[in-house]
């Protein structure tokens, strides 16, 4: 029986090594494909459901992504209608709706957003503890027009 050479051995492995590394890497991601504008959503994916808390805050991160050559314009009939969000359970039923609190004029609101960039904003969503349960949630979220969603779970707190 013959013995397979070490120095072929150590090849081999380098150019399988190699072929994975340059496959990982231009592999598609999620997220904004290029020539696009979207919106994604980072939120914790644990999260913990506090004890004797009116209010449970859920930090949100939104980036909204133009992936495009052009300036794209952005617009909103009003401040108030430039953040909006609804949580449903896993199973699709309503638990919460809402957005920004704020007293709103109806005047509309507009904003730019550059070619190749983003626009990142984090927000803090005031949960109602008496609404939620511990179990998995959907997140969906209009930021500036662009939806985008999100999973994540509550948890006891330790």
């Amino acid at each position: 029986m013959k013995v397979p050479n070490i120095n072929m051995l150590a090849t081999t492995f380098l150019i399988i090594l190699v072929i994975s590394v340059i496959a990982y890497f231009n592999r598609p991601l999620p997220g904004v494909p290029e020539g696009e504008i979207g919106l994604e959503i980072g939120v914790p994916v644990e999260h913990s459901l506090q004890a004797g808390y009116e209010t449970i805050p859920l930090p949100v991160v939104l980036r909204l992504r133009n992936r495009t050559a052009s300036q794209m314009a952005l617009r909103a009939a009003d401040p108030c209608k430039v953040f909006r969000f609804v949580v449903t359970t896993s199973a699709g039923e309503f638990v919460q709706a809402g957005g920004v609190k704020e007293v709103c004029t109806q005047v509309e609101t507009s904003s730019f957003i550059n070619p190749q960039e983003n626009i990142e904003e984090i927000r803090q969503i005031p949960l109602d503890a008496k609404r939620y349960q511990l179990g998995q949630y959907r997140l969906m979220v209009k930021f500036w027009d662009y939806s985008g969603d999100a999973t994540f779970n509550l948890v006891e707190s330790k």
